[in-house]
């Protein structure tokens, strides 16, 4: 097929995020008549040539390059390439090793990475990333070290995404670097992915990823895809990015699905290594024993003996506890120097007979089975294989005597003002709030609004007083996060007008979650919404008491409570909820088409229904979505069939919440309606009480979704969760059955 400048214009008007490209545009640039206007227009035409050509995304990319430093000189503008510390690739010309998966043990041949067994969180994670990969969005993988989470990170985007733009920052320093890379990229047109391997890295600290950089990324439609340990996001303090982030759980150990494909890939590849693994698959993870997790673990636990390498275990044993104390960058070999004397065993640490301090560090940083060390030279210093770091916590819980004082002064003494967030992280594990206070203290004396609402949250511990002190002086900065937890410890303290000023502050400052909260849960009908007249017959009667008419001494009549009496709703009150959830079942089929797989929210992407559900929910893709909208179906349906709309999972109950106040709204509204509707239906004192039918239909454990205290309650290591043993309140669970299946599963849907 010839390449036409017909052709190139034509394709590039396939690419929504680019400038249109005309064949006089093309025509005036080849000639030398005139300069493309911008960087956009010339990377809208490199990629329609690469299009119209059938090439590869990415393919000119060297062309690109070139390109855009000759129009950079001709236009006499400032060269924009991203700083070195940035690195920048496309996700196709991605290594995994570079990108710090683990290495395994390497064969003989110098193979280091094996082949990818699937796991179980690769469909969910594959269609997480392929919805955000045009409009942007934050992915999360979580789980302990040696888990496997950058290595499916890694496949899924390579998969899905593999013509994005890739952005690796070193470590933080780098980050705001890195975002003003992305985004110039996206204004240029590129689809954009910023990896952050150990996401924890970049979430505290001075140069942390905050609120403004995310608002950014949004902007861009960058995709963010992290990992994290699952301790650290365990304890670590309410930040943005996991509020915001669809997290996935990548777990240690394998299931029975994943341990039955590593059985088919090396009945077919024969890997010795995938062999070994299943070997130990009762015990431990395949991932994890493909990286020699477990036997380094083996090997330290058994070097503090004469003969053996006590000297080299300290120097580990040390590393491991400054980790575990929040030094998350690479440690001196003079700090462990100072330090590992104390890990030698006994009072008298020369009777073991320790080796020499040289041969003590190259026992700890030998390359063990081709896969890792158990110390790994970085920079000008070590760090401990996290893995290490991992298994010690196995045999040891968090807490205040965890770690030795000597370690937490140490971690003080040498912590710069990034370091010091992650101590206090630390110490917020360990329970050790005066730790925290003494790390972060001199940062939130100097104003620092990170530091004095991350102590707000630490000191509620032990003092809720002084928590409130920090986070009242991080509202006066404007801080909507501080104002929605200062609203938080208001709520402990049961002054719920306290509560509510502070969250309507914090929605005001822009905080989401509240914003969410403050939003009515349903919008009135519009005068001209019709349905066909439901033509349901009343329910039979529950034992649940119901009330009754009685004549007052003064001779008024009054309603009063018969707990004898069976009560049930009256029918015209049938009549109309089962027109309401018709009415919401339409309005959210229309939703699901509108929004498709994008996220909603309340300002510039707001769609009827869907940003009236909990702000958990909004990244859901289209097909969740039309799930909800059957559940208004379901419940008509059971009206229609002469039974009371009883819920039968998570997603019923939003639905059951959302429709008594649409109900109560068509009554008042549009009485002609209504009457039309329940026309031939007796009438009675209890007609359009959807007050005491809420209480009597309605389970109201989903609406903590919507309360800005009870964020992440959805999550099971949550502890409110744990405390109230509340399930099903994961995005993912919504349409889970509680009990038995009481829904036909071929049912399929209206629309």
């Amino acid at each position: 097929m010839t390449l036409t400048q017909g052709r190139v214009a034509k394709a590039s008007e396939a690419h929504a995020r680019l400038p249109k490209v005309s064949t006089s545009a093309i025509s005036a640039w080849t000639k030398g008549e005139r300069l493309p206007g911008s960087y956009a227009a010339l990377n809208a035409f490199l990629t329609a040539v690469e299009k119209a050509a059938a090439l590869p995304r990415g393919r000119l990319d060297d062309e690109r390059s070139n390109l855009r430093r000759l129009l950079e000189a001709a236009r006499g503008e400032k060269p924009t390439e991203p700083p070195a510390e940035v690195t920048t690739l496309r996700v196709r010309d991605a290594d995994p090793l570079e990108l710090m998966v683990h290495r395994a043990r390497t064969t003989e041949g110098g193979n280091a990475v094996p082949a990818y067994i699937d796991r179980d969180v690769d469909d969910g994670l594959r269609r997480a990333l392929s919805r955000v990969g045009q409009d942007g969005g934050v992915l999360l993988l979580v789980g302990d070290s040696t888990a496997g989470k950058t290595r499916c990170a890694y496949e899924a985007m390579s998969t899905v995404l593999p013509d994005h733009l890739l952005f690796v920052p070193a470590d933080a320093g780098d980050l705001s670097d890195t975002v003003d890379a992305l985004t110039r990229a996206a204004s240029q047109g590129e689809d954009c992915l910023l990896w952050l391997d150990d996401a924890e890295r970049f979430l505290t600290g001075p140069t942390a990823l905050g609120l403004p950089d995310l608002r950014r990324l949004r902007a861009a439609r960058a995709v963010v895809l992290g990992t994290m340990r699952a301790r650290i996001r365990r304890d670590l303090p309410a930040c943005e990015l996991t509020r915001l982030a669809e997290e996935f759980q990548v777990s240690r150990l394998w299931s029975p699905g994943e341990i039955e494909r590593t059985h088919r890939e090396w009945r077919t590849n024969r890997d010795g290594r995938l062999r070994l693994a299943l070997r130990q698959a009762d015990d431990f993870g395949i991932a994890e024993s493909l990286a020699a997790g477990p036997e380094l673990w083996h090997m330290l636990r058994g070097a503090s003996v004469v003969g053996g390498n006590p000297r080299g275990a300290a120097l580990v044993s040390a590393a491991i506890d400054l980790a575990l104390a929040g030094w998350a960058t690479p440690v001196a070999l003079e700090v462990l120097e100072e330090l590992h004397e104390d890990y030698l065993p006994g009072t008298n640490k020369q009777l073991i007979g320790p080796e020499p301090l040289t041969d003590a560090l190259t026992w700890a940083t030998e390359p063990r089975l081709g896969a890792t060390r158990l110390l790994i030279p970085d920079g000008t210093g070590f760090r401990a294989f996290d893995y290490l770091v991992d298994a010690y916590l196995r045999d040891r819980q968090p807490s205040p005597e965890l770690l030795p004082k000597r370690i937490w002064d140490t971690a003080l003494r040498h912590g710069d003002d990034q370091q010091r967030f992650s101590i206090a992280v630390a110490a917020h594990a360990n329970d050790r709030v005066d730790i925290a206070v003494r790390s972060l203290g001199p940062l939130a004396e100097a104003g620092d609004v990170e530091a004095l609402r991350a102590l707000g949250v630490i000191c509620q511990r032990r003092d809720l007083d002084e928590a409130a002190q920090w986070l009242r002086l991080a509202t006066d900065t404007g801080d909507s996060l501080a104002m929605r937890l200062m609203g938080n410890l208001r709520l402990r303290r049961s002054d719920h007008q306290g509560a509510q000023d502070w969250y309507r502050r914090a929605a005001r400052a822009g905080d989401e979650v509240c914003q969410a909260y403050g939003v009515p849960a349903v919008t009135k009908a519009t005068p001209d919404t019709r349905v066909a007249t439901p033509t349901a017959p009343v329910p039979d009667s529950a034992e649940q008491g119901g009330t009754a008419v009685k004549e007052s001494k003064d001779g008024e009549e009054e309603e009063w409570y018969d707990e004898d009496k069976a009560w049930e709703p009256a029918p015209r009150t049938m009549r109309v909820l089962q027109a309401a959830f018709s009415i919401l079942a339409d309005e959210a089929y229309d939703a699901a088409v509108e929004a498709g797989d994008t996220r909603v929210n309340l300002r510039d992407n707001y769609v009827p229904v869907l940003s009236e559900l909990p702000v958990v929910t909004w990244g859901q893709d289209r097909q969740w979505r039309r799930r909800m909208a059957r559940c208004f179906d379901d419940l008509a349906d059971d009206i229609e069939k002469g039974n009371w709309p009883e819920p039968t999972c998570t997603g019923e109950e939003m639905a059951m919440h959302l429709v008594m106040p649409r109900a109560a709204d068509l009554v008042s509204d549009d009485p002609e309606l209504v009457a039309e509707w329940t026309k031939g239906l007796p009438e009675t004192s209890e007609d359009y009480d959807f007050d005491i039918c809420y209480d009597f239909l309605q389970d109201t454990d989903v609406l903590f979704l919507f309360e800005p205290w009870s964020q992440g309650i959805e999550n099971p290591d949550n502890p409110t969760h744990q405390i109230l043993g509340i399930a099903g309140l994961e995005a993912d669970e919504w349409f889970e059955p509680f009990g038995p299946e009481s829904r036909d599963p071929a049912r399929g849907f209206r629309r």
